[in-house]
């Protein structure tokens, strides 16, 4: 069984654990893996507005902060920065490392 990344257990963290699991808007599904860039940096403060943003909610008020620097805390912990290469933020590929099996031929 293969060790989950520090981005799955991010990910387990910010919905199992707090309930950031994304949401359905304007007839589809949103997840704050829909805002993260293919290539370049990410902030920590830009992961968190996307978490907000495929909530739909709006992180304003005191109780959106509090909620905010939970979200941040666990970025912290499982990233280990509050910057980190945008592909650590993507999940990996089914199968990664595994050959394709050969082709049967008809005889």
């Amino acid at each position: 069984m293969r060790k989950e990344t520090d981005f799955e257990c991010l990910m387990n963290a910010r919905c199992v654990d707090q309930g950031y699991c994304g949401s359905l808007q304007n007839g589809g599904f949103v997840h704050v893996t829909d805002f993260i860039p293919k290539r370049g940096y990410v902030r920590v403060d830009e992961f968190l507005d996307w978490v907000f943003w495929a909530e739909g909610d709006i992180c304003e008020g005191p109780l959106a902060m509090r909620r905010r620097e939970l979200l941040r805390g666990l970025f912290l912990r499982h990233m280990g920065s509050d910057t980190v290469f945008a592909g650590r933020l993507q999940r990996p590929r089914r199968n990664a490392g595994r050959r394709a099996m050969p082709q049967e031929t008809k005889a």
